[in-house]
């Protein structure tokens, strides 16, 4: 009979313990079940299409990057008006610049490694965020009779010198050989919290 009641009695304080503690545990979905939770980022991809003096396409290239740090830093100071290290926080990122390096960016990378030229660029439609789809839009910039080996480029928000203009994205890619009736025609398309 002892050993009936020390049993019953070890079952309950088991029970008891295991009550407590799922008390005092709580679950991830308790947390979350009415946050909102993203995938935040902003990605970038480039198409790159050169064309002869008949129009003829003699290149293409197409490439996806990331927004490198600079630009992360000045988007939050012309969001939120903090200090960083911006030149430009008027300025929309509208500029296209390419050049004739081959090395590889990454996200500490400041600028072109050898700027050939740069043009304004236009920026089409804003595609607006709905359900999980982030916001995008597209600057879209011609480069005519570009007589180089065009191997990088960059989107800014002015021209090339850094005193005066700061980068968002950078992309190197496969030179593409242009002659001097040769033109380069550039997307960028820009997505923030996109999947």
């Amino acid at each position: 009979m002892k050993l009936q009641y020390t049993i019953v009695i070890a079952a309950i304080l088991v029970g008891s313990i295991a009550t407590v503690n799922m008390a005092f545990t709580t679950s991830d979905s308790d947390f979350s079940a009415n946050s909102v939770k993203s995938s935040a980022g902003m990605l970038g991809h480039v198409t790159l299409t050169a064309t002869n003096e008949d129009g003829s396409i003699i290149a293409y290239r197409q490439t996806d990057n990331v927004v490198i740090n600079a630009g992360d830093n000045c988007l939050l100071e012309d969001t939120f008006g903090v200090a960083t290290t911006c030149f430009n926080t008027t300025n929309p990122y509208d500029d296209i610049h390419i050049g004739e390096a081959t090395a590889a960016f990454g996200e500490a990378s400041t600028g072109l490694g050898t700027f050939h030229s740069t043009t304004a660029g236009t920026v089409g439609t804003p595609t607006l965020a709905s359900g999980s789809n982030g916001a995008s839009v597209t600057v879209t910039a011609d480069f005519v009779n570009v007589s180089a080996a065009i191997a990088e480029a960059a989107l800014r928000n002015g021209p090339e010198t850094t005193t005066a203009s700061d980068v968002l994205a950078l992309q190197s890619f496969s030179a593409i050989n242009l002659g001097p009736t040769d033109d380069l025609s550039i997307e960028w398309t820009v997505t923030i919290d996109g999947n």
